[in-house]
């Protein structure tokens, strides 16, 4: 749910042109979830974070060489939902997001489904494969459990967010997000760094910089279409 994956493809090289041009050595992304862009950027110095701290200390883990167990039952990750201070962060993470559909925080246990083909997807298989192989991309990212803000006196680099999108649903640790504050701080950050910014819509001063339509999951029965769009602030054009 959210995830780059398939527009990193687009967006990263974008990305990647700018910190070139602009000599840039620190690429920052404040949410930075399933890691999906910032294992294809190219700077000396990269920082993932998200507030998300199970999250967090689950690609911690993995960098250390930890591997997700190869199988999570229905009663496990109930329990695990239920009884979270009775785990490992990176435990409880992997029950959240991969043992779920489409990667929502506990949005249900989604294991093997039928699909309207008649073929079997196990979802948690899949979700695990592609975390591990992240994992040599990610080796010399810093992760932190930070909000946005804690970046808001740095200077000099590019920072991309890709912040819970404003009318979606909200899950966990995002239900209060305040996307005017968020803006204003786009907008001040905008004066020392580059900010590019996903999202389906922003404030009239911000200008679209590349979108693209893609076909969203909402869950096994319900799909949509919507034009993601990354936007940078124009008082920085």
């Amino acid at each position: 749910m959210g995830s780059k994956a398939r527009l990193a493809k687009d967006i990263a090289p974008k990305i990647n042109e700018l910190i070139d041009k602009n000599n840039i050595d620190t690429y920052i992304e404040p949410f930075v979830g399933g890691a999906n862009m910032i294992e294809h950027i190219d700077c000396k110095k990269r920082i993932g974070s998200d507030n998300n701290e199970y999250l967090i200390e689950m690609w911690k883990s993995i960098q250390n060489g930890w591997e997700p167990p190869e199988k999570l039952t229905k009663e496990e990750y109930e329990d695990i939902r239920d009884n979270k201070e009775k785990y490992n962060k990176e435990i409880v993470s992997i029950a959240g997001f991969c043992a779920t559909y489409n990667s929502k925080w506990f949005g249900g246990y989604a294991g093997i489904v039928k699909t309207k083909i008649d073929t079997y997807r196990n979802y948690y298989d899949e979700a695990i494969r592609n975390i591990l192989k992240q994992k040599n991309k990610l080796i010399d990212v810093n992760f932190m459990s930070v909000d946005y803000k804690y970046f808001s006196n740095y200077k000099n680099c590019f920072i991309y967010c890709d912040p819970p999108y404003q009318g979606t649903t909200q899950y966990g640790t995002c239900k209060d997000f305040d996307y005017d504050k968020f803006w204003n701080w786009v907008r001040d950050m905008s004066r020392n760094n580059i900010v590019l910014v996903s999202e389906y819509n922003a404030p009239d001063d911000f200008a679209i910089v590349f979108e693209k339509t893609l076909t969203t999951t909402l869950d096994k029965n319900s799909r949509k279409k919507d034009t993601e769009k990354l936007y940078s602030c124009k008082q920085a054009s």
